[in-house]
This record gives C-alpha cells, sequence and structure tokens, in this order.
C-alpha cells in the first residue's frame, strides 16, 4: 500500500483527491507538542490531519486543563471552521500531541466551498455532528459518571483507537484529558494495578484484564 492509498483510508479518497487538485491547499508538517493556537487567535487556515493527533483543550486558573476533543487522522478542527466561517477568534487552545502531517486550507475556500462543494459540505457537517456527540459525552461524564469510571473508558478508547493493549503515556496526560490531578490519576492507576487490571511502566500502561477493569465502572 502506497502513501496515497494510506491516507486514503483515513479520508474519503474522493475528497482527497479534490482537495489536492487546489493549489491552494497546502501540506504542512508539524513536531510533537507544537501549540498550534491559543485562546483569542485568528484563524488563518483550517487544517485536515493526514497523520498524527492534536489535542484541543481550555486550561483554568489551577493549572489544570479540560481536553475538549483529539482531532486524528482524516478529521479536522471544527472550532477553527466555526471561527472562519463567523470571522470569530479561536475560543480555546490546540497543540500536537505526535508528529503531525495535514493540508491547510485557506478561509477563502473554507467558506466558498461550503456554499458550493457537497462533497465538501458533507464532510464538514459529518465533523460537526461527531464533534456535537464528543461534547455531549464529555458533558454527561463530568455530570454523572465518577472519576475511575471515566479513567476505565479513556483506557478503553486507546485499546480500541491504537488495537495495542500497551498504552503509551504519562499520568499527566491522562489527567489533562480528563480534568483531574496527576497525584489523582496516579492513585487510581496504582488501585487498579493491584488489583490485577492493569501494569504500569515507565510512560507506559499494560491492561491485563479489560473484565477486571469494567468492574470498576
Amino acid at each position: 500500500m502506497n502513501r496515497e492509498q494510506t491516507l486514503a483510508t483515513q479520508l474519503p479518497l474522493a475528497l482527497l483527491a479534490f482537495l489536492k487538485h487546489h493549489k491552494e491547499v497546502s501540506e504542512i508538517r508539524m513536531p510533537p507538542d507544537s501549540q498550534i493556537c491559543q485562546a483569542g487567535d485568528r484563524c488563518d487556515s483550517l487544517v485536515i490531519v493526514l497523520q498524527g493527533s492534536v489535542k484541543v483543550y481550555r486550561p483554568d486558573a489551577n493549572g489544570h486543563s479540560l481536553t475538549l476533543y483529539h482531532v486524528h487522522q482524516g478529521e479536522s478542527c471544527i472550532l477553527t471552521a466555526s471561527c472562519i466561517l463567523n470571522e470569530m477568534p479561536f475560543p480555546a487552545y490546540a497543540k500536537t500531541t505526535t508528529e503531525v502531517l495535514g493540508l491547510s486550507v485557506p478561509p477563502s475556500l473554507v467558506t466558498l466551498w461550503l456554499n458550493s462543494e457537497p462533497l465538501w459540505q458533507r464532510y464538514i457537517f459529518s465533523m460537526l455532528s461527531t464533534r456535537m456527540a464528543d461534547l455531549i459525552e464529555l458533558v454527561n461524564a463530568l455530570a454523572f459518571k465518577g472519576l475511575d469510571s471515566r479513567l476505565v473508558q479513556w483506557m478503553r478508547e486507546q485499546v480500541s483507537r491504537s488495537g495495542s493493549f500497551v498504552i503509551n503515556t504519562t499520568h499527566q496526560n491522562i489527567a489533562d484529558d480528563l480534568a483531574s490531578s496527576r497525584e489523582v490519576i496516579s492513585r487510581l492507576l496504582k488501585d487498579f494495578e493491584m488489583r490485577g487490571a492493569i501494569k504500569l511502566g515507565r510512560g507506559t500502561i499494560e491492561v491485563l484484564d479489560q473484565d477486571a477493569l469494567d468492574g470498576f465502572c
């Protein structure tokens, strides 16, 4: 499988061809942990991620942060699209969590295509639907689920996305995703480990027993 075919599995082939046909759409590459946007920034492009991942989040006054969602392969940031269409500043923060390869679409084309290109319309509205579902689930989790249950769900999602029972991350990254503190996350993970559900390593969490994890929900 060549590179174009690999990317096509993450983004509809017709849309990928459509984007690459326009010389105004440029390919960009960003290293891990690069700050892309801060609150109040003007959005000067919409990036469609071809490889890698971007985290969109809001920090609080206590040094914690709440992850709103992650932008993965084939996806784009719907907050950025909204800011471009409404000519508003970006209301959150965004940074790469891995090296990112993407296509940068200028604001003029974002607006033009939304009025004229059904392929682009379907893509944007699909992203809007997905993000709305993500944010509703986030509100539901914060309002009605305990942190232990949310942590189990977070690990399930990582295993499902990567296809591996070994999760490469830090306790601080998990705390940021779940709007908690590193100390609380570490305590919960240690409890999971003592009960035989996971094994902790340096920068890794290995899921040993998914059934045991389900018992924490």
